[in-house]
C-alpha cells in the first residue's frame, strides 16, 4: 500500500494514539524506546498507530495499548510487537525496514538482559544508598532511621538555590564542600525531598557511566543527577571526560539540579592552576564557573533549643551532644568517626590486631596518593605488608588477609572501618575496599608528611585504571621516588593515559639523560613538547627549540609559536619568520600572532606580522593590528580591524569596538558596536558601555546599560547596579539589585554592598547585606566585616563576625584575626584567635601566623607557630621550617624539616632538602651526594 494511503485509511474503530517520549532511566530499555520515538516523530507521528500496522499485516494487528507499550512502556513489548512497531514506522519514515528491525532486534535483547531498573525520588532511594551515613544506636545497631534533621544556614542556601532552578526552568550545578561526616549528604537528601519531592534522582556508578548517560541524551528535565564525592567522577582523565559531557549537559537540559558532595582539600586539587601535565580545563571550568558551591562547617552550632530538643527525643543525638562537649562536632560522633578514629591510633595489636592496622593504614595512603576508587584487594594485601613490624608478619599466618578484611569489613559496635565493593564484571565476592571516609580523613591528615613504605609502591602496580596509575606515579615523582615512579607511568602509558607519555618522558630527562628522554616520547607530541618545557626551563634553548620541532612535526599546533618565539628571543628575525611562514603553510597562524605581541613596540614591524597572522585566517590577527593602530594614534584605523576580527567570530572585539568609538567621541556608534555584539552573543560590550558613561558622569545612561547587561545575562551588571545604586543613596533599589545578582548566580553582589556600607561606617546595613550575602552562599561578606571591625577597633564586633563566618563553614576570619592582632603587638589576643581558628579545622592557621612572626623578626615565636602547624597537620609548616632552620644555620634540622615536606609531596622542598645537605661537612661528600640525588632521586625507603 502506498505511503499516503497507509496514512489516510482508517475504519473507525479505534481513538487516536498520542504517544509521549519515554522518561526512563538511563540503559538498554531508554535507548529501545528513544530509537522507537525517533521513528515515530520522523514518520510524523501518525494517529491511529495500530491501522500502519494492520495494512502491512492485517493477520498480526497488535492491540492499540500494545502499541503504546512498544514506544512508552517498560518492560518493553513482545519482540514481534516491537519490530512490528519498528517497521512500520521505518516505512512511513523513509528508512529502510530490513535495516531497522535488525537494529530494533539488537535493542530489544540487550534491554531484556538488562536488569530492571525504575526511576525513584529521593523518598523512594534509601539514604545510605546515596552516601548518607547512618547513626547507630547504643547497641551498635545500623539498620535504624535516620535522626531527626537539624537544620543550619547552609541548609536556607541550598534550598533556596534549588528552588530557583525549578522556578526558572534552569539547570543548576550545586556542590556542598566541607570536611568528613559534616552532613553534607545528608543536607542534599533532606533538600531534595523538600524541595524536588517528584524529581527521580539518578545517582551514576563512576565517570564513565557519567558519560555515557550525558553523552546519549540519557538524562531527561526534572531530574537530579547525585554526585556524592564529586571528585570520584573528576579524577583523572575519565575525569576529564565527564567534566565535559556535564558541561554540555547543563547547557543542554534544563531544568535539571546536578548536586554533589566534596570534601576541601579534593576541591583545592581539582581547581589547581599549577598542576602541569594533569591540567584538566573541562574540570577547572565546572568547579570554578558559575555554580553554587555551598561550604558546610563540620560543627553544630545551631538553635541550642533544637538539638536539646533533639537529644530528648533521640538517644543516638543525646549521646553524640555528650562526646562532643564544648566542641560542637555532634555530626561527627552521631556516626561514630571519632571513635574509629580512637581505635586505629591505639596502634597495632590493641583494638586492631597488626595486619588489620596495616590494611586500613594501606587503604588510606593509596586514596591519599592518588588511586581514585576502591583499593583492589591485590595491592592492598601487598602494600599493607610494609606497615607491619617484622614479628606481625612472621606471626601473621597464612590466611592473615582474608582475616583482616573479614574482621574490617563486619560492622561490630558502628559502622565498619572498611567498605568492601566489586568493580570487577558481573556479581561476585568484592574485589576492592575503601575505608570509613572519617576515619580515611584522619589518616590522611596524621600521615600527610610521610611517604609510603617499600611495600606500598611494589603493589601499586595493582592499580586498577590508567589514571590510577598515573596518580601515584605522580605522588611518586613529587616525592622524589623516581625509580617507583617510572615504573607507574610506564603502566599508565601501556593503558592508554593521554599524558603518562609525557610524564615519563620528563623524568627520564632527569634520570637517565636526554637520549633516553627522546626514544620515550616516540612520537607523542605531548611528550615532546613537555620535554621541550623542561629544556627551556633548565636553559637548554637549543634543546627545546629541537623538542618544539619535534613536537610541530608530531602534530602539535602550539609548537610552531613556540619555535618562532624562541628564535625571536635569540635576536635572530629573520629566522623568526621563516618558522612562522612554514607554520602558516601548515595551517597554523598562531606564530605570526606571537612575533606581533613580541615586536609590539615596533609599530610597523608588529602590524606587519599582525598581518600575517590575519591573511593566514586569526582573527586575532585583527586584533593585533587595532592594538598597534590605537598606540599610534590611528583611531579609524584601529576601528577598521577591530571590525575585520569582528566579521571573522572573534567575540571580544565588540567590546574594542564600544571603547574606540567613545574615545573617538562618537557615542552613538559606541552604542551600536554594543548592540551588534550583543546580537552577535558576545554582550559584554554594555557592560563596558555602562563604565564609560559613569565615568563621564552619566549615572543614569551608566544604570540603563548596566540593566541592558544584565538582562542579556552578563554576570556582574546586577553587582553593579547595585553599587551605584547604593552611592546614589537608594539603599532599596540597592538591595533589589544585588538580590537579582543573587538570583543570577552572583552572590559576591552582596558582598560588594556590605564591603561599600562598611566602608562609610554603615554597621547595620553592612550586617545585613553580610546576612543576605551568607544566604545566598557567599560567606567573604563576614570574612570582610571581622576585617574591617577589628582594623576599626571593635573587637566585639569582629569576633561575632568571624564565629559567624565559622557557623557557614568559613574558618579563615578568625585565621586573619590572629594575624592582625600579632601585627598590632597583641600576642595574647593572637594566640586566642589562632587556637579558635585551629579548633575550627584551619590546619593552615598557625603557619600563617608564624609567617608573620618570622616578618616581624621574632624567630623563637615563629619556630613555635611553625611546630604547632606541623602538629595540626599543615605540610607546609614543615618547608616554613626548613627554610627558618637554614637562615639560622641548623642544617641538621633543616634537613629534617625539608626531608618531611618532600614526603609530602611539596614541589619546593627539594631544592631546600639539596641545600641544606650540601652545606653538611664534609662538604666534598655533601656536594656528591647532593649531585647524586638530583638524578636518582630517594629510594623508596628514603
Amino acid at each position: 500500500m502506498p505511503d499516503d494511503e497507509r496514512r489516510t485509511a482508517y475504519d473507525g474503530s479505534e481513538r487516536a494514539c498520542s504517544v509521549a517520549p519515554p522518561h526512563l532511566p538511563p540503559g538498554p530499555l531508554r535507548t529501545l524506546q528513544q530509537r522507537l520515538h525517533s521513528l515515530y516523530r520522523a514518520a510524523g507521528s501518525p494517529e491511529p498507530l495500530s491501522l500502519v500496522i494492520a495494512a502491512d499485516d492485517p493477520s498480526g494487528r497488535p492491540a492499540q495499548d500494545t502499541v503504546a507499550r512498544a514506544l512508552d512502556c517498560a518492560p518493553p513489548a513482545s519482540l514481534r510487537d516491537t519490530v512490528s512497531v519498528a517497521a512500520a514506522l521505518a516505512g512511513l519514515a523513509g528508512e529502510d525496514p530490513d535495516q531497522v528491525t535488525t537494529e530494533v532486534r539488537a535493542l530489544w535483547a540487550a534491554a531484556g538482559q538488562a536488569p530492571a531498573v525504575r526511576l525513584r525520588t529521593a523518598a523512594q532511594w534509601d539514604p545510605v544508598r546515596l552516601g548518607v551515613h547512618p547513626a547507630p544506636g547504643p547497641d551498635g545497631a545500623v539498620d535504624l532511621p535516620l535522626t531527626a534533621y537539624l537544620t543550619r544556614p547552609h541548609d536556607t542556601t541550598l534550598r533556596q538555590r534549588l528552588a530557583r532552578a525549578a522556578a526558572a526552568n534552569e539547570a543548576a550545578l550545586v556542590l556542598l564542600v566541607g570536611r568528613s561526616a559534616s552532613g553534607k549528604t545528608r543536607a542534599l537528601y533532606e533538600a531534595v525531598a523538600a524541595v524536588l519531592p517528584d524529581w527521580p534522582v539518578l545517582f551514576p556508578a563512576d565517570a564513565e557511566e557519567l558519560t555515557v548517560w550525558a553523552e546519549a541524551d540519557g538524562i531527561d528535565p526534572r531530574t537530579v543527577l547525585w554526585l556524592n564525592e564529586t571528585q570520584r567522577f573528576l579524577d583523572g582523565a575519565t575525569g576529564e571526560r565527564a567534566a565535559r559531557a556535564l558541561g554540555r549537559l547543563l547547557d543542554r537540559v534544563a531544568p535539571l539540579a546536578v548536586v554533589g558532595t566534596m570534601w576541601p582539600e579534593h576541591m583545592r586539587r581539582l581547581t589547581n592552576r599549577q598542576n602541569g601535565l594533569e591540567s584538566a580545563p573541562h574540570t577547572l571550568a565546572l568547579l570554578t564557573g558559575p555554580h553554587g558551591m555551598i561550604t558546610v562547617p563540620d560543627t553544630l552550632a545551631g538553635d541550642p533549643a533544637a538539638v536539646a530538643s533533639a537529644a530528648a527525643l533521640d538517644p543516638r543525638i543525646a549521646a553524640a551532644v555528650r562526646a562532643a562537649g564544648s566542641g560542637q562536632r555532634v555530626l561527627q560522633h552521631l556516626t561514630v568517626g571519632p571513635e574509629l578514629v580512637r581505635r586505629w591510633e591505639m596502634g597495632p595489636d590493641q583494638w586492631f590486631t597488626a595486619s588489620e592496622h596495616a590494611v586500613l593504614t594501606a587503604a588510606a595512603e593509596a586514596r591519599r596518593l592518588g588511586h581514585a576508587d576502591a583499593v583492589p584487594a591485590q595491592l592492598l594485601m601487598e602494600a599493607a605488608a610494609g606497615f607491619m613490624d617484622s614479628n606481625a608478619r612472621a606471626t601473621a599466618g597464612k590466611e592473615w588477609f582474608p582475616a583482616a578484611i573479614g574482621a574490617l569489613t563486619t560492622a561490630a559496635g558502628g559502622p565498619a572501618p572498611l567498605i568492601a565493593e566489586r568493580h570487577g564484571p558481573g556479581v561476585g565476592e568484592p574485589d576492592s575496599y575503601r575505608p570509613d571516609d572519617y576515619l580515611e580523613q584522619h589518616i590522611r591528615r596524621v600521615r600527610a608528611h610521610r611517604a609510603p613504605p617499600a611495600e606500598f609502591w611494589s603493589g601499586a602496580r595493582w592499580a586498577r585504571t590508567a589514571d590510577d596509575a598515573f596518580a601515584l606515579g605522580r605522588a611518586a615523582e613529587q616525592r622524589r621516588r623516581y625509580g617507583n615512579a617510572a615504573p607507574l607511568y610506564e603502566q599508565a602509558v601501556e593503558l592508554g593515559h593521554s599524558r603518562a607519555r609525557a610524564a615519563l618522558t620528563v623524568l627520564r630527562a632527569t634520570t637517565e639523560g636526554q637520549a633516553t628522554a627522546e626514544k620515550t616520547a616516540a612520537a607523542d607530541p605531548v611528550a615532546w613538547a613537555a620535554l621541550a618545557v623542561s629544556r627551556e626551563a633548565e636553559g637548554d634553548g637549543p634543546g627545546a627549540y629541537d623538542a618544539y620541532r619535534r613536537a610541530a612535526e608530531s602534530g602539535d599546533a602550539w609548537a610552531w609559536a613556540a619555535m618562532a618565539r624562541i628564535r625571536e628571543a635569540e635576536g635572530d628575525p629573520a629566522a623568526a619568520d621563516a618558522v612562522a611562514a612554514r607554520a602558516a603553510t601548515a595551517g597554523e597562524p598562531l606564530a605570526w600572532r606571537t612575533l606581533g605581541r613580541m615586536r609590539a613596540a615596533q609599530g610597523a614591524v608588529a602590524a606587519e606580522a599582525f598581518e600575517r597572522a590575519a591573511t593566514a585566517g586569526d582573527g586575532w590577527g585583527s586584533m593585533g593590528l587595532a592594538q598597534v593602530a590605537e598606540r599610534s594614534g590611528d583611531l579609524v584605523a584601529a576601528i577598521a580591524h577591530a571590525t575585520r576580527a569582528s566579521g571573522t567570530g572573534v567575540g571580544a572585539a565588540w567590546a574594542v569596538l564600544v571603547r574606540l568609538y567613545w574615545a573617538l567621541g562618537d557615542h552613538a556608534s559606541a552604542l551600536g558596536a554594543a548592540t551588534s555584539g550583543a546580537g552577535a552573543g558576545y554582550p559584554e560590550g554594555w557592560a563596558l558601555l555602562a563604565r564609560l558613561r559613569d565615568a563621564a558622569g552619566d549615572r543614569s545612561g551608566a544604570a540603563a546599560a548596566h540593566r541592558e547587561a544584565a538582562a542579556l545575562g552578563v554576570g556582574t551588571a546586577w553587582r553593579e547596579l547595585a553599587l551605584l545604586a547604593e552611592s546614589d543613596g537608594d539603599g532599596a533599589a540597592a538591595e533589589e539589585a544585588a538580590a537579582q545578582a543573587a538570583r543570577s548566580g552572583d552572590p559576591e553582589a552582596w558582598t560588594a554592598l556590605a564591603e561599600a556600607r562598611e566602608e562609610i561606617g554603615d554597621d547595620a546595613g553592612a550586617a545585613h547585606a553580610a546576612v543576605e550575602a551568607a544566604r545566598a552562599g557567599d560567606v567573604d561578606a563576614w570574612i570582610m566585616l571581622a576585617r574591617a571591625r577589628e582594623l576599626a577597633g571593635e573587637r566585639q564586633g569582629a569576633e561575632l563576625a568571624a564565629d559567624l563566618a565559622a557557623e557557614r563553614g568559613a574558618t579563615d576570619a578568625w585565621s586573619a584575626l590572629s594575624r592582625m592582632r600579632e601585627r598590632a603587638g597583641d600576642r595574647d589576643g593572637s594566640r586566642r584567635a589562632v587556637q579558635r581558628a585551629t579548633a575550627l579545622g584551619a590546619s593552615d592557621a598557625w603557619t600563617k601566623l608564624g609567617g608573620v612572626r618570622e616578618q616581624l623578626g621574632d624567630s623563637p615565636a615563629a619556630e613555635h607557630a611553625y611546630v604547632r602547624g606541623c602538629e595540626a597537620g599543615d605540610t607546609e609548616a614543615y618547608a616554613a621550617l626548613g627554610a627558618l632552620y637554614m637562615v639560622q644555620g641548623r642544617s641538621h634540622e633543616a634537613c629534617a624539616a625539608y626531608r618531611s615536606a618532600v614526603d609530602a609531596g611539596l614541589p619546593d622542598a627539594w631544592e631546600g632538602l639539596l641545600a641544606a645537605l650540601a652545606t653538611q661537612a664534609p662538604r666534598a661528600t655533601s656536594a656528591q651526594t647532593v649531585g647524586r640525588l638530583r638524578t636518582t632521586g630517594l629510594s623508596a625507603e628514603g
